[in-house]
């Protein structure tokens, strides 16, 4: 019995081994949050949840780009301010915000200067957040058909600007990852996939335009794993009341109080659990009689289901989660605990 018990041991680990040698190591999940604010201040919420992450840098947005110039030239607008510099424990990603309309009808010197205005301005801010150098630089811009030529020769000068020894990355949005051959893949290092903002804004009606799955699924599910750059991946924590007036969409209401849309003397449900017609004014608001608030919110549970999907379709390899955005009024309907079993969906 023994002799036949020792025939059936070798193949079994055999077996083990190449099942252990057919298995690839976890991918390491660097966590890490966008702050988008134009004054850096970080208050005790915001630093037990850099903790709680074990976040050890922060996408800092410095600046917006726009034709805002007295001649229509591009400028920075809503820089950031640091009052106060970052902790030494935090590195800083400089994020740059360009426009679209910026990169229209410009030409290869004003590109070039372009390039050479947006590195010395990073610079400038890298000193004041108490740095001395940065290891990253991300663009941010939603570049189209018409301007994708201008925006990767940004790139390219970009990175002649910074040089080899700093990573250049770019946002994504989802059509660019579906729709690959018209949007061309841009000259950088890597690129952050921005997984909000994925519906019409604009659109009157009861969907979200922050988070939808179906769409997620409809760009990501037969294209994410064929994307030739190293991906990182953003979530949104955010919410927001988005305002129509005369059926027409008028901006997001900043000042209107979420709570207040459960007063039924000042609202009244407009055929759907999410959409609201205001009975009467509100002036501190900005907002008229009769205007719908459409309230769209980031949930919990569909963050889990879009990071199960992500780590499904996404090609392996160590990557970033990044979540939009550092703000503790965000962070009070997402406390540490959801925000690391989130984390953990990756791993």
């Amino acid at each position: 019995m023994q002799k036949v018990k020792s025939h059936f041991q070798l193949p079994i680990l055999l077996w083990a081994l190449l099942q252990i040698g057919c298995m690839r190591p976890s991918d390491t999940v660097s966590t890490s949050f966008y702050y988008w604010k134009t004054n850096f201040k970080l208050d005790p919420i915001e630093r037990e949840a850099l903790r709680a992450t074990q976040t050890d840098r922060l996408f800092i947005r410095v600046m917006d780009v726009d034709t805002q110039g007295p001649q229509g030239e591009a400028i920075p607008i809503s820089p950031v301010s640091f009052p106060e510099p970052l902790a030494d424990s935090i590195a800083i990603v400089p994020v740059v915000f360009i426009v679209n309309a910026v990169l229209r009808d410009m030409s290869e010197d004003q590109l070039e200067d372009l390039a050479k205005n947006i590195r010395q301005f990073v610079n400038g801010k890298i000193k004041q957040a108490g740095k001395s150098a940065f290891e990253e630089l991300q663009i941010d811009c939603d570049w189209t058909v018409s301007t994708k030529s201008a925006y990767f020769s940004l790139l390219e000068k970009l990175r002649s600007e910074i040089g080899e020894s700093v990573r250049l990355t770019a946002t994504l949005r989802l059509h660019q990852v579906r729709n690959i051959q018209s949007s061309g893949i841009p000259p950088v290092d890597r690129v952050l996939l921005m997984c909000y903002n994925m519906g019409n804004l604009r659109k009157p009606g009861p969907h979200n335009s922050i988070m939808d799955l179906n769409e997620m699924e409809l760009y990501l599910k037969d294209f994410l794993h064929r994307y030739p750059l190293a991906v990182d991946i953003a979530l949104p924590l955010f919410s927001w009341s988005v305002v129509f007036r005369d059926g027409a969409y008028a901006g997001i209401s900043k000042r209107l109080d979420p709570d207040l849309l459960k007063d039924t003397a000042l609202f009244q449900t407009d055929g759907h659990p999410t959409l609201f017609r205001l009975k009467k004014a509100l002036p501190a608001a900005g907002l008229r009689k009769n205007d719908v608030i459409r309230r769209e919110e980031t949930h919990y549970s569909d963050l889990l289901a879009a990071a199960d999907f992500l780590n499904t379709h996404r090609k392996p390899g160590d990557f970033a989660l990044l979540f939009y955005h550092l703000d503790s009024q965000v962070l009070n309907e997402f406390p540490h605990e959801k925000l690391q079993a989130i984390q953990h969906r990756f791993n």
